[in-house]
């Protein structure tokens, strides 16, 4: 050898091929066959057994792409489950390469799938149908089941695991499973992007269709249902804003003259009326419900239907005024009886007849009558018989009307107040006010505070008397009142 051994070094740094002629001792210098292997794993086949048996040299080759090179390792090596582990890590392919019994050794496979699930593809066949180890790779990666056996994807235990861990799973199902409802449904809930791998057949399927639109609601773009009166109705009737799905959002334009669906839809939410062509707005059936959900649907009906709009907003009234009125009819009876309040209407609000029958029922709406008949006597004294605190509505004319103001008392004492400046002088009214309730003092006219005559005979009718004389009747409130 013309070269001395650092020239031989300095060579295979260069181009590990030089090993071909280079001197036998170089082979067994651990870093001068670490440099070479890096290069190139087929330089192992130069090194020494010593060294073909050491760890860092052999991965060294394994890792610069070479898997053949594990055909240099020392036996011994080759048959180190670690090693292998360790060497799957570096390239995987060492799997298709190493000895058979590494390929059937379920945990070595488990393990060497924790580090890349594409090892699943060089696992021995009988590991390649065994439920859990595929399972392990496809918790990584769904195109795992690339390397499953195929039998696995007829395993309906396995491949609801398998969709339950990954939804793109579901693009491997056998054709016996393809239609399971379960299986594709538990994909969907997931992720809507399943509906572009489902079936005909499914998208068909009122039930099925269905039960992916509650999950999403994009599912009834996929729908070939479109035109099936029967599963828009189950949508509006079974989803939250199932009305706005077929209404609004997906539906065809077909559902805007089916009264069957629009009834369903008007349960839900009565705004989706407006969607509804003008035959369908007509149905006596659907109106009805409408108008039972909002009053201001009450113009497409007749007189009599109003009533349901009148007892949610005293404001319907002006729908039957505008279209039906004519006059005092049993119509308008029927509206007052069914709330009283219609008389805020100003059409009404000097009807005589009609505020004799709102009052009747509710006297307080006396407040919206004219001023002409809040001094009517006899829509008043109907109304104060009806509750006391319509006097505060009447005329002062009828205010100083003893009888009415007696009437009024009579209910309750605190009518007092409502009474005109003369009764609340009067000692016989005060006393009557006191006896039912004594807070009605305090509306007594203040000159009676100096009437002897007045407190002499409050306090013989009154035991507690006294007390008040004590406050009102010496002039200013005494100390402590």
């Amino acid at each position: 050898y013309a070269m001395d051994l650092a020239a031989w070094r300095a060579a295979v740094d260069c181009d590990w091929r030089v090993l071909d002629v280079a001197p036998k001792e170089l082979c067994a210098e651990h870093e001068v066959m670490l440099s070479a292997v890096l290069q190139s794993g087929q330089a192992l086949s130069h090194a020494s057994e010593e060294l073909r048996g050491a760890r860092s040299v052999a991965l060294a080759a394994i890792r610069s792409g070479d898997a053949t090179a594990l055909e240099f390792v020392s036996p011994q090596l080759a048959l180190d489950t670690t090693f292998i582990l360790e060497a799957a890590a570096q390239n995987l392919r060492v799997l298709e390469v190493c000895d058979a019994e590494h390929r059937e050794d379920r945990e070595l496979i488990r393990a060497a799938i924790k580090q890349n699930w594409n090892a699943l593809r060089y696992a021995a066949p009988f590991l390649r149908r065994d439920a859990g180890v595929c399972l392990e790779a496809v918790q990584q990666h769904w195109r795992a089941l690339l390397h499953c056996d195929e039998a696995m994807w007829s395993d309906r235990d396995f491949m609801y695991q398998a969709i339950r861990c990954r939804w793109q799973s579901f693009q491997f199902l056998g054709p016996d499973l393809r239609e399971d409802h379960e299986l594709v449904l538990e994909a969907v809930s997931q992720d809507a992007a399943a509906l572009d791998f489902v079936g005909e057949k499914l998208r068909g399927d009122a039930a099925f269709m269905l039960a992916a639109t509650k999950y999403h609601h994009m599912a009834l773009t996929k729908v070939l249902l479109q035109e099936d009166p029967a599963f828009w109705k189950s949508v509006v009737q079974e989803i939250d804003d199932g009305w706005r799905l077929a209404y609004v959002d997906y539906g065809p334009s077909s559902l805007c003259d089916n009264p069957e669906v629009m009834l369903a839809a008007v349960k839900q939410n009565v705004e989706v009326l407006s969607c509804g062509t003008k035959k369908v707005r007509s149905e006596p059936e659907i109106v009805e419900e409408a108008v039972r959900r909002s009053w201001k649907y009450a113009a497409n009906v007749n007189a009599a239907s109003i009533v349901e709009a009148v007892k949610q907003d005293w404001r319907a009234i002006s729908l039957y005024m505008d279209h039906f009125y004519q006059g005092p009819t049993d119509d308008l009876s029927k509206l007052i009886e069914s709330n009283p309040q219609i008389v805020r209407d100003e059409r009404l609000n000097g009807n005589a007849p009609v505020m004799l029958k709102a009052v009747r029922q509710e006297g307080s709406v006396l407040r919206y009558a004219t001023e002409e008949l809040r001094d009517d006597d006899e829509i008043v004294f109907h109304a104060v018989a009806q509750t006391w605190r319509a006097m505060e509505f009447a005329s002062l004319r009828l205010k100083g009307n003893e009888d009415l103001v007696n009437l009024a008392i009579r209910q309750e004492g605190l009518a007092l107040q409502h009474a005109a400046p003369a009764i609340r002088g009067n000692a016989r009214f005060v006393m009557m006010a006191m006896k039912r309730n004594m807070a009605a003092f305090r509306f007594a006219a203040k000159f009676l505070h100096e009437d002897t005559k007045f407190w002499d005979e409050l306090v013989r009718k009154f035991p507690t008397a006294w007390v008040r004389w004590m406050r009102y009747g010496r002039g200013e409130p005494s100390p402590g009142f």
